[in-house]
């Protein structure tokens, strides 16, 4: 490994240059700068400026904001946090949970991993193991050989990494703008203020962070990026000018950040308070960069434009809204399956006065629950259909949205389902961003509860661009919600495959029967014996086209006992009817060959992925209806489904628990 002298920063740039010399505490820095630049020496420049540091630095203040636990995967499952420490200083280090033993110096630029996952490197220079260390050292184990081996990561890191220059800020292996972010405003100043005062951060050591700080300072200011990267970049960049007052830019990079995070309010929320990449994951990344740098002005006393905690309390409350059953948000696009509690509980300190908050967090202990169940998305083009805020309550989901602007799925029109206490109809999920089977399979359209034409996926990737007005504009998405029956519909006609065919078009509708009177009877009329009533969901799809085409209905299963059953799909959580006896119907799990399929992600790790049952139902015909209906439970009252394949038709027959039939009309159904 070949040693490279950084930061690049020269002693008399530094010093002359970047530095407020007549700022009031700086007086005996001034003196030795100016003896310096006779002699060329800056070394007790450096001590001063080292003194002032330990002098002005305010740790009391820093620490009342609330401890966050590092992002991603730097640690081992089980570990404690003094057994990651130890591991840490023995320079075994993780990076999307996948370890590697360096030596005596770390390499920031290696790559240990099978098949040079770009992530393990980026990540690690997120320096997670840092803060770690300063976390038990503050509060668990006062080891000095944990400031040392923060310190010698920093000196080997500054050495090895040097900043780039004039290069885009998603380029290099160390110096993306989203580790600048991260390190400037998550990791470092927790590092920073935890062993400033230690032995082993010498003045050396503290000049050289401060000239770091700097050449972070500029690189976010001069190559930020976009989306959620922006907000992270513009959150250590305000860290920066909030902790370094010493700086003579720390005013303009302040004025810089709070004017694009709240240029950034407005570009990037829905008015539905969904983040516009669409996933459940950044749509939280971003809250809670804003939250970091919200907290941060509080600690210090420097005021925050009042839209900051406006637009956010509409973003965090979109949590409550999209909440599953068992208290977790669904993982959309590149989403994250994660209890809401997790996403809301750091925010109640900004919002103390709304209880929905304080129930979902504390599970409903505390707090009032929403008066609403069902609710829409009108802008970002979601659709959330309930039958109430318990753990056992029926949960279903249609994605009508637009394609998002970052980490986007190829998943228009997909359906999930939550019953029993678990997401049933699931999807393929959330992998890791690698060059992969399992990850070019998440992000098709075959992953999700949709439908293909001709073994061909959406894709809208292709040719999609999204416009600064789009934020304004609501989704192409028809709903109503009533006391009986909630009803959505979107449409898909944005192209099929390479060519982005768009000859076809799918339109999907679903109704959520929520009583009896949804389906114009009583209760008596449909449950017998062991049948109760249970809401359940009716999928109408129509398939529009000039000519004929192959269509696959797709419907991913998280169950073990999944079997075909006289045309009907049977598992314990639920039960699937549908209306097409001359259509081919398969159960996969867990196939390679000739293309992925039957798989869920449990994780964002490589290898973290497990098959799942997963019909598919194929037809052939130009224009086709296919209706399906989701009955959750063993002894729900639904027992048969008949409908006209003719497109224009609109009639449903249902056969009920005691062999009634029951017909139904699209047209007249959400009056119920």
């Amino acid at each position: 490994m070949q040693q490279k002298i950084g930061p690049l920063l020269g002693d008399r740039e530094f010093f002359d240059t970047c530095l407020r010399l007549d700022m009031p505490g700086m007086e005996r820095v001034r003196a030795a700068v100016e003896g310096a630049r006779e002699s060329g020496d800056y070394t007790k420049a450096r001590h001063a400026f080292a003194k002032h540091i330990r002098e002005s630095l305010q740790p009391d203040r820093f620490f009342t904001m609330p401890y966050e636990k590092p992002e991603n995967v730097y640690r081992k499952p089980e570990e404690t946090d003094v057994e990651a420490a130890e591991r840490i200083c023995n320079h075994c280090l993780i990076s999307v949970g996948v370890p590697h033993q360096f030596g005596q110096v770390v390499d920031w630029e290696a790559n240990p991993t099978y098949n040079q996952y770009k992530e393990w490197t980026w990540q690690l220079s997120r320096h997670n193991e840092w803060k770690l260390l300063a976390y038990v050292y503050r509060n668990v184990k006062r080891d000095e050989k944990y400031a040392k081996a923060c310190a010698d990561f920093f000196k080997s890191w500054a050495r090895q990494a040097l900043c780039p220059g004039d290069v885009a800020g998603d380029q290099t292996k160390c110096w993306r703008t989203i580790e600048c972010g991260i390190r400037m405003g998550a990791t470092w100043p927790y590092a920073l203020h935890t062993f400033y005062k230690t032995p082993y951060f010498t003045d050396d050591v503290l000049v050289d962070w401060y000239k770091s700080l700097w050449e972070h300072g500029n690189r976010m200011q001069c190559h930020h990026w976009v989306n959620n990267w922006l907000i992270m970049e513009m959150n250590g960049l305000a860290y920066i000018a909030i902790l370094c007052p010493e700086f003579v830019k720390s005013q303009e990079w302040l004025t810089f950040a709070f004017d694009r995070l709240e240029k950034e309010l407005k570009r990037q929320f829905y008015p539905d308070g969904f983040q516009f990449e669409l996933s459940t994951n950044y749509h939280d990344v971003v809250i809670n960069n804003y939250q970091r740098t919200i907290q941060l002005a509080q600690a210090y006393q420097v005021p925050v434009p009042a839209s900051f905690l406006d637009t956010l309390e509409n973003a965090v409350r979109f949590y409550v809204k999209i909440m599953m059953p068992d208290g977790k948000t669904p993982d959309l696009n590149d989403g994250r399956m994660k209890d809401v509690a997790v996403y809301i509980g750091p925010k109640l300190g900004m919002y103390p006065g709304r209880s929905d908050f304080e129930w979902a967090v504390s599970h409903g202990e505390r707090g009032q629950q929403p008066e609403y169940t069902s609710v829409a998305f009108p802008w970002s083009g979601f659709m959330v259909m309930r039958s109430g805020w318990g753990p056992d309550a029926v949960w279903g989901l249609l994605d009508a949205a637009p394609f998002g602007t970052g980490h986007q799925h190829e998943d228009k029109l997909s359906f999930l389902l939550h019953t029993g206490g678990k997401l049933v109809v699931t999807e393929g999920g959330n992998y890791a961003y690698d060059d992969s089977e399992m990850r070019r399979y998440v992000l098709s359209t075959r992953s999700h509860n949709t439908i293909r034409v001709d073994g061909m996926d959406q894709n809208r990737r292709s040719s999609y661009r999204w416009k600064e007005e789009d934020i304004e504009k609501k989704a192409d998405m028809d709903y109503a919600v009533t006391r009986n029956l909630d009803y959505v519909s979107g449409c898909y006609d944005e192209g099929y495959g390479p060519n982005q065919d768009c000859s076809v078009i799918h339109r999907r509708a679903v109704y959520f029967i929520k009583t009896p009177e949804g389906l114009g009877v009583g209760e008596e009329d449909v449950c017998a014996g062991e049948r109760k009533w249970v809401p359940f969901f009716i999928i109408i799809d129509r398939m529009i086209a000039k000519s004929v085409h192959e269509y696959e209905s797709l419907w991913h299963l998280d169950t073990r006992e999944a079997h075909l059953e006289n045309g009907a799909v049977q598992a314990k959580e639920l039960t699937i009817l549908t209306s097409m006896p001359n259509a081919k119907m398969d159960l996969i799990c867990g196939q390679e060959e000739p293309e992925w399929q039957g798989f869920r992600a449990y994780g964002g790790n490589q290898g973290e992925y497990v098959p799942v049952p997963t019909v598919s139902q194929k037809v052939r015909g130009d224009n086709v209806r296919m209706v399906t209906v989701f009955c959750p439970g063993q002894h729900h009252p639904i027992c048969g489904v008949e409908a006209s394949a003719q497109v224009e038709d609109t009639r449903i027959c249902l056969t009920l628990a005691d062999g009634r039939m029951c017909e139904l009309n699209e047209k007249s159904m959400v009056s119920k």
